[in-house]
């Protein structure tokens, strides 16, 4: 079967969120199901992103967070499996989808959490071999901890102190203002129905598909 047949059924499932059982208007769903499992075994996502990653622009870079509803069907995986990144939280079943992104909002890293996780869990991992960047972000991301390894790393924070905060670091307004980048990022990956609402029992599915969303994101921007 040819692969661009693979890629339009996975790119339509991708905008509907329809099941793997619906796209037999493309081909067997069986044969797509296993072509989108080994690209995703292979890493093929990750090589793309990562590919576009290096034409990322300017210098104030954001993180953050989003939730994505977890349907009843992907709450079905082994039990060995562990939690696959789906956590309780006052919304219900959910998965966190945390991203860094360039200054025109374009996804830099992504990677995923239980939605009952603290926004700093991944954090680290976002920021892991940049460098030269201001980082904006929300009080969310206002810690200590947070803010030498940012330093550590080569990197500056734009980050507003919480309220409770004895000794508030200062932050660059202006500089802040460019933090809707990441939240326009967000609006636009939840377009598709297939991020807004999980339906992957297995959270390398679900990064997977949640990165080519992201690869498309770039292509159109």
């Amino acid at each position: 079967m040819p692969a661009e047949t693979v890629l339009l059924a996975v790119l339509y499932r991708l905008r509907e969120g329809c099941s793997w059982r619906a796209l037999r208007i493309f081909a067997p769903h069986t044969t797509i199901y296993s072509r989108w499992k080994q690209w995703c075994e292979t890493g093929l996502w990750d090589v793309i992103l990562g590919r576009l990653a290096t034409g990322a622009h300017g210098r104030l870079w954001a993180v953050d967070s989003t939730s994505s509803k977890a349907h009843k069907h992907a709450r079905g995986a082994r039990r060995s499996a562990g939690c696959q990144c789906i956590g309780t939280s006052r919304g219900g079943p959910n998965t966190k989808i945390h991203a860094l992104v360039d200054s025109r909002g374009r996804a830099v890293q992504l990677r995923l959490t239980p939605g009952n996780a603290h926004d700093l869990a991944a954090a680290p991992a976002l920021i892991a071999g940049i460098t030269d960047r201001t980082i904006l972000a929300d009080k969310a991301y206002d810690s200590d901890a947070f803010r030498e390894l940012l330093a550590s790393s080569g990197l500056r924070s734009c980050i507003p102190a919480k309220s409770n905060r004895l000794s508030p670091a200062a932050h660059h307004r202006g500089h802040y203002r460019h933090r809707h980048k990441v939240e326009n990022f967000f609006q636009r990956l939840k377009e598709r129905r297939a991020i807004a609402t999980r339906y992957e029992k297995l959270a390398s599915r679900f990064l997977a598909l949640t990165t080519l969303a992201a690869i498309c994101d770039w292509l159109q921007n």
